[in-house]
């Protein structure tokens, strides 16, 4: 038995390791241990490919398409919003680290690990703190004739969990009240309208990003 392959493994699992802790930390679907078992799975499929004189690429195309339906289980929508994309192109790489691992290109495995981390958790801070207008949603308020509209105003804006309330404008014309707010990405539109719809003289809830 060839032992030497053993390093090998054990440094795709610490890579992939690295990235499931940032996902792990952020409480998404796939965490530390399903990251560390793609890398481990990846490198070696990749090694035992070379073993029998497999073609690198055709291995490389096999782990892509494996990873390709694990990856779609971590995808899962709610309404509007979609989740787990990003936990879903955290384990592609976290593959191709693994298969970079097997092919003991160990310099680019760690490149790409230390870029990745980046990506997900630097990217992440700026985006929460420099790119506020991703999260901005607009909801529109239908009521009842002759319903006051400060009363609905009110119990809005009490209603909202995980969105910050930046402007309110009024439609008189047609008893309608607009609300722009800020949510973040547990903010969950349908959760809203559904609290919304029952409120008192609340007649209609439309939100568009």
């Amino acid at each position: 038995m060839d032992w030497t392959v053993i390093p090998t493994l054990l440094i795709a699992i610490f890579l992939g390791a690295v990235i499931g802790l940032e996902r792990e930390i952020g409480a998404q679907p796939a965490g530390l241990r399903t990251h560390m078992l793609v890398a481990a799975g990846a490198a070696l499929f990749t090694i035992a490919g070379k073993e029998v004189g497999t073609d690198p690429t055709r291995i490389a195309a096999q782990v892509v398409t494996g990873i390709g339906f694990l990856g779609a289980g971590a995808i899962f929508k709610e309404g509007v919003n979609i989740s787990g994309l990003t936990t879903a192109a955290s384990l592609w790489v976290t593959a191709a680290i693994g298969l970079a691992t097997g092919l003991r290109l160990f310099w680019a495995a760690g490149a790409v690990t230390v870029i990745a981390l980046g990506a997900l958790w630097l990217f992440k801070v700026a985006e929460a703190n420099w790119l506020p207008d991703r999260h901005r949603i607009q909801v529109t308020l239908t009521l009842a004739p002759d319903f006051p509209l400060d009363v609905v105003e009110r119990e809005a804006l009490e209603a909202m969990p995980g969105a910050h309330v930046l402007r309110v404008d009024y439609a008189g014309h047609d008893q309608s009240i607009v609300l722009t707010a800020r949510g973040d990405n547990s903010t969950s539109l349908p959760a809203i309208a559904e609290t919304l719809r029952l409120l008192d003289g609340v007649q209609g809830v439309e939100i568009a990003r």
